[in-house]
């Protein structure tokens, strides 16, 4: 079982040293990356069980810089609260159902932990229009965060990344872009209120997708021996109704689901196009 090299007070005070000094102390880095050794291999740990529950997870590890800006951004933070300096990513590729199982399935593989898995639900209260679930695993007391994303919400995650890099790290936080004029700066804006409103309606997407499958259509039809191959004529009566239904609410579904795609790589043009000019 992995443990921390040093006490969770003196983590706390690596921590504001980490934060508040101009230039961090060779040896302050130094413990921070034996700290860093114990999350990767609390991290490691997770990443096994998840397989084993049939996962393919990528992982990543926080490097140094990037926890020591985050330690100035948010200065109210300390290591011991930052949850995601060790993290595993699982897209999913069915819908919210199949993330909902996801929770349900780690869940119970961590149910006899001493700390039991917290969940975050992204979905329901999104930040800067980033939307997934994330999980909390404490291995030795070391925290794990564990994303779950549909592949659409994963899509606008990593698009929405790519803005920030280019366009500032605020954006994440609801800041307004940066840019080397006003007008930049306000076409920027206008993209990100784009991406804003791609949010959105994915989230009405994905819920009305959810309750689509709710209904148990597929299972009905197949009990009563109807495939939605079947020609019309050979469906009974009663059945014909409802499968016609349910197969004009899915191509509804999908050509929504296809538009957010173009509406995305749309914008992935744009950047790309910012960034690489001919």
């Amino acid at each position: 079982m992995p443990g921390l090299p040093i006490s969770k007070k003196q983590l706390d005070k690596l921590g504001d040293r980490l934060r508040d000094a101009g230039s961090p102390a060779a040896e302050d880095f130094e413990m921070l990356e034996a700290v860093l050794g114990a999350y990767d291999e609390a991290l490691q740990e997770v990443r096994e069980t998840l397989r084993e529950l049939g996962f393919e997870p990528t992982v990543r590890l926080k490097t140094t810089g990037t926890i020591v800006d985050k330690l100035r951004r948010e200065r109210s933070s300390s290591l011991k609260t930052i949850h995601d300096l060790a993290g595993a990513r699982i897209v999913l590729s069915g819908s919210l159902r199949a993330q909902d199982a996801a929770v349900r399935l780690i869940s119970e593989a961590y149910s006899d932990a001493p700390v039991p898995p917290l969940v975050i639900d992204r979905r329901s209260d999104p930040r800067a229009g980033y939307r997934a679930v994330h999980m909390i695993l404490k291995i030795g007391g070391i925290p794990v965060e564990v994303q779950l994303r549909t592949e659409l919400q994963d899509r606008w995650a990593q698009l929405f990344e790519r803005l920030a890099d280019v366009w500032g790290r605020q954006i994440r936080y609801g800041g307004a872009p940066s840019g080397d004029s006003a007008d930049r700066a306000a076409r920027r804006q206008d993209i990100v209120d784009l991406m804003m409103k791609i949010s959105g309606l994915m989230e009405e997407h994905e819920a009305r997708g959810a309750k689509i499958e709710g209904w148990g259509i597929p299972a009905l039809l197949r009990n009563a021996g109807v495939g939605f191959a079947t020609v019309e004529e050979d469906v009974p009566v009663e059945f014909r109704g409802v499968r016609s239904t349910y197969l004009e609410l899915k191509a509804d579904e999908a050509r929504l689901d296809k538009r957010l795609r173009v509406l995305l790589t749309m914008v992935a043009d744009m950047l790309e196009r910012e960034v690489n000019p001919r």
